[in-house]
C-alpha cells in the first residue's frame, strides 16, 4: 500500500511553510487502526524536528491515546496538538460496524494528553438521509458541552459520483442514492442546518459546516464555515499567527496548507465503515 510520506515530499513541505508546518495523522486513516502511522511520525521528527501543529483524526480516541500516549507527551512540549473527534452516534451499526461506542464518552484521556477540551473539535460526520435523527445529535451535544468541547463540525453527505468506492457500497443500501438522492438537496441540509444549530448554541457550541455544503453559511445565520486545519483555532492556542496560506482541498475549504502523512485505500483495515472518505 503506497504511503503519501517520503522524505522529499516532507522536505519540500518544510521549504513552502518554514516554520508554519502542520501535520495530519491522517485524514487517509484512522491511527487507531494503523501502527504504521505512529512508526513514520516517529521517523519524521527524529529528521526534521517537530512540528507547529499535529493535528489527530480518529473515530476511536482511547486507542489513539493508548498507542501515542508516548509520543505525544514529549512532543507537547514542543508542538501544539489538537484532535478531530468523530462520533455521529452510529458506532457498531451497519454504517460503522468497526467503531468502538462512545467516542466522546472516551475523549478525556486523549485531551488531557494534548492539551485539555479547548483542542478537541467534535465531528458530526457524514449526516445520511434516512439515518441522521435529530434526537442523535442532541445527546452527542449535550456529551461535548458537559465536558467542555465548545467545537463541532457537521458535513453532509456528498452526491453520488464523489467517491467511486462509496457508490458501490451505498448503492444497494440507501434509497435513492443511484438517483441523485432526491428531496436531500440543499434546501434540505438547511433545514437539518437550523435544527442542529439551535440545539449547539444554547450549549455554547460554535456548529461549523464543512466545504461540500459551503453554501449553507449563507442561508443559516450562526452557521460558520469550516476549516479543519483552522488557522484562527490554531493561532488562539499556539499564540503563533501563520503565514503559511489556506491551501483549499476542495472549493469552500478553509484549511490552512497541511502535510498528511498516511495514506488511502486501508478501509478493510480500519473501521469498515460504509461512508468512508478514505477507501
Amino acid at each position: 500500500m503506497p504511503f503519501a510520506y517520503s522524505r522529499a515530499s516532507y522536505t519540500r513541505y518544510l521549504e513552502a511553510v518554514g516554520a508554519d508546518s502542520y501535520l495530519d495523522l491522517t485524514r487517509r486513516t484512522d491511527p487507531a487502526r494503523w501502527p504504521r502511522g505512529w512508526q513514520i511520525l516517529d521517523e519524521m521528527l527524529r529528521e526534521f524536528g517537530a512540528p507547529w501543529v499535529l493535528q489527530l483524526w480518529t473515530k476511536d480516541p482511547h486507542t489513539v491515546a493508548l498507542a501515542g500516549r508516548q509520543q505525544l507527551e514529549q512532543l507537547r512540549q514542543h508542538s501544539l496538538i489538537t484532535a478531530q473527534v468523530t462520533d455521529t452516534g452510529l458506532a457498531g451499526s451497519f454504517w460503522e460496524p468497526g467503531v468502538p461506542a462512545g467516542a466522546l464518552d472516551s475523549v478525556s484521556e486523549l485531551a488531557s494528553l494534548i492539551g485539555g477540551t479547548s483542542h478537541i473539535n467534535w465531528r458530526y460526520d457524514p449526516i445520511i438521509p434516512t439515518v441522521h435523527r435529530t434526537d442523535t445529535f442532541r445527546a452527542l451535544a449535550e456529551r461535548a458541552a458537559a465536558l467542555g468541547i465548545r467545537r463541532a463540525t457537521i458535513n453532509f453527505i456528498s452526491q453520488p459520483g464523489t467517491y467511486r468506492r462509496v457508490d458501490r457500497r451505498l448503492a444497494s443500501r440507501l434509497p435513492g442514492w443511484a438517483e441523485g438522492m432526491p428531496g436531500y438537496d440543499l434546501s434540505w441540509q438547511a433545514d437539518q442546518a437550523h435544527e442542529l444549530l439551535a440545539i449547539a448554541q444554547p450549549l455554547g457550541i460554535r456548529l461549523a459546516v464543512c466545504a461540500e455544503s459551503a453554501g449553507l453559511v449563507r442561508q443559516v445565520p450562526g452557521l460558520a464555515g469550516a476549516a479543519c486545519g483552522d488557522r484562527t483555532w490554531f493561532s488562539a492556542l499556539s499564540g503563533h499567527s501563520p503565514s503559511a496560506p489556506v491551501r483549499a482541498s476542495r472549493k469552500g475549504c478553509g484549511c490552512l496548507v497541511h502535510y498528511d502523512l498516511g495514506s488511502y485505500g486501508n478501509w478493510t483495515r480500519c473501521h469498515g465503515c460504509i461512508y468512508c472518505y478514505a477507501g
